[in-house]
């Protein structure tokens, strides 16, 4: 009998499973199948760094599908303003791991690249019943530096490093060791996340960690001496502190041009990805900063760093199966080649979707007109996924990268006294403006933006486009300055207006703009007399934005605002390439405006 009513017990469970199973395959892809967890593991990701990954992007400037909270994600994060370093607390013992959602920036009402990484990561860690099953940790502190808070223990024993650091306020870790301020309550953060989960009965590993970091420190000469040393060492002594000689590491590249070694640091963190074993480096060339300042990511440049970051991080074991793969078409510059995507966007068979890294690209070629199909890989653990991307090669068309091959073929415009040269494409769609400039002393600060000229006039190298489709006083200016900091105001706004009329005048700034690019790259130092380079920038903008019915009537002219030291103060040069005599102010003279053919023929 009781074998029996065992057989019904066990028919009944069986019974019961086949209908959950059922009740799966009738969910949405909002709500994907559970699957059974085969493991206890919870995996954290760390995020350290400046500002950029504690986070200067408006939570009111993000997309509606990423305000809602994360529910697959969760975080523990704490930090401090750069007003704090002076004296830097312990660890907020009160802060908990909760669920991802916008709010964890500098302030409530900013992000950083958490929400990016949690939507790739919840690609590859779905909770489905568990309670936690990836916590981003992130500790992160505005305005801080290797000498002064991140230095870890081996730059303080290397006698070569150990006299450039300030140690007013070195600490000892709970292993014993001395190290800076920041990296111990790195360690004591993400110390607290693994004590937490594991008293709740979970397996805690490490996925890995990425250091958003550098912009700071590239202001000062005696930094960037020991950047390179400190960034290897910092990475090296995290990796021991938590017993993993190869854990993945991800350096991101530093965004902004405001600093005065900022090219230096680039290369340095480039070459510290390169060397060292499971150290990934993350471009963000494409990306771009608020629109009000030139130092931080802005909201869309936030997600996609986020989900290239957890993209790298989970390519080192990544366990998602892909179901399709979403390239698209991409149009190039016929003669020039241009870099392919190193990440696509992918749907997996958990009916999840995020972002995977792309390689092995084969060639094309940027000769030939038309559509061109190029094949890459992505890899995961269930093997590699060849796939194809559409490479459509066009005619008057650019690539806004900061880099002018594709220019080869147009009009070279040369500016006066030597400067450099413009160049001018008529696309199918919009305008491509591009120039390079001869610059000995080249001023990217950004320090004093605000509100209407964010601070760029009279403190920054200004490339300067009025461009008019009637007389001067309808005149559509385009500034771009060294910094890679973009304003477009409308007809008739001057740059001699007030702040209040620059801010409402300002279309890229006020959202008024869908279809744009730019791109400036810098050689050289930067922010000191004499030891500049040069300038290489780039716009596009579209015909619908200006306000443009007929391409064929646009009228141009042009001003380089060069700013020099003279007696310690700054000053601004205008170097204007206009029709005729021009003289100052010829922007307000239609005769100063050359037709649009005369510059691309």
């Amino acid at each position: 009998m009781k074998k029996i009513l065992s057989l019904i017990l066990s028919a009944l469970l069986i019974f019961s499973s086949l209908l959950t199973l059922a009740s799966c395959f009738d969910k949405t892809p909002d709500q994907p199948p559970a699957v059974e967890d085969d493991s206890n593991k919870v995996h954290l990701v760390v995020l350290a760094g400046q500002s950029g990954a504690r986070g200067k992007a408006l939570v009111e400037d993000l997309p509606e599908e990423y305000k809602d909270p994360n529910v697959d994600v969760d975080i523990l994060a704490d930090g401090l303003p750069m007003g704090e370093l002076g004296n830097i607390p312990d660890i907020n013992k009160s802060a908990y791991i909760d669920v991802l959602e916008p709010g964890y920036g500098d302030f409530p009402s900013e992000f950083g690249p958490e929400i990016g990484m949690g939507e790739t990561l919840a690609s590859a860690y779905p909770k489905f019943d568990a309670e936690y099953k990836t916590v981003i940790v992130k500790y992160t502190a505005s305005g801080s530096t290797f000498t002064d808070h991140w230095y870890s223990t081996s730059l303080i024993e290397d006698a070569e490093t150990e006299s450039y650091l300030n140690l007013d306020q070195v600490t000892v870790t709970d292993k014993g060791s001395e190290t800076g301020p920041l990296t111990n309550n790195l360690y004591k953060l993400v110390d607290k996340a693994i004590a937490e989960l594991t008293d709740l009965g979970y397996e805690v590993v490490i996925d890995g960690m990425a250091f958003v970091h550098g912009e700071q420190d590239a202001k000062f000469d005696e930094n960037m001496e020991i950047y390179e040393r400190a960034l290897a060492y910092f990475i090296e002594d995290f990796r021991a502190y938590f017993g993993d000689e190869d854990m993945p590491v991800v350096i991101t590249e530093a965004l902004t041009n405001s600093a005065k070694h900022s090219n230096s640091l680039r290369g340095i963190q480039y070459k510290v990805a390169s060397c060292m074993t499971n150290v990934s480096f993350v471009d963000t060339s494409d990306l771009y900063t608020n629109t009000f300042e030139p130092w931080h990511f802005g909201a869309e440049a936030n997600i996609i760093l986020g989900n290239r970051i957890a993209a790298e991080i989970i390519s080192y074991n990544d366990t998602r199966e892909i179901k399709s793969i979403d390239a698209g078409v991409i149009d190039v510059p016929y003669g020039a080649e241009v870099e392919l995507p190193a990440y696509v966007k992918a749907s997996f068979t958990n009916y999840y979707t995020g972002y995977v890294k792309a390689t092995s690209h084969s060639p094309y070629d940027c000769n030939k007109l038309g559509e061109q199909q190029v094949t890459f890989q992505v890899q995961t653990s269930k093997g590699t996924v060849n796939h194809q991307l559409t490479v459509n090669v066009k005619e008057n068309i650019a690539h806004v990268d900061g880099k002018l091959t594709e220019y080869a073929g147009a009009k070279k415009n040369t500016l006066p006294t030597g400067l450099g040269e413009v160049y001018v494409i008529k696309g199918e769609k919009g305008l491509y403006i591009a120039a390079r400039i001869e610059d000995s002393e080249i001023w990217t600060d950004g320090e004093n933006w605000h509100k209407g000229d964010m601070g760029q006039k009279g403190n920054n190298d200004d490339f300067i486009v009025y461009l008019t489709d009637g007389g001067a006083e309808d005149r559509r200016t385009i500034c771009l300055s060294a910094a890679n900091l973009m304003r477009v105001y409308n007809k008739g706004v001057s740059l001699d207006s007030s702040d209040v009329t620059l801010e409402y005048g300002n279309l890229l700034y006020n959202g008024k703009l869908n279809g744009y690019a730019y791109h400036v790259e810098t050689v050289g130092t930067s922010n000191a007399e004499g030891l500049g380079g040069e300038v290489n920038l780039e716009i596009y903008i579209s015909y619908e934005d200006l306000g443009i019915k007929n391409p064929d009537d646009i009228k141009l002219c042009f001003n380089y605002s060069n700013i020099t030291l003279v007696s310690g103060a700054k000053t601004a040069t205008d170097n204007y390439f206009v029709k005729g005599d021009g003289g100052a102010k010829a922007e307000e003279n239609i005769a100063s405006y050359f037709g649009i053919d005369e510059l691309i023929k």
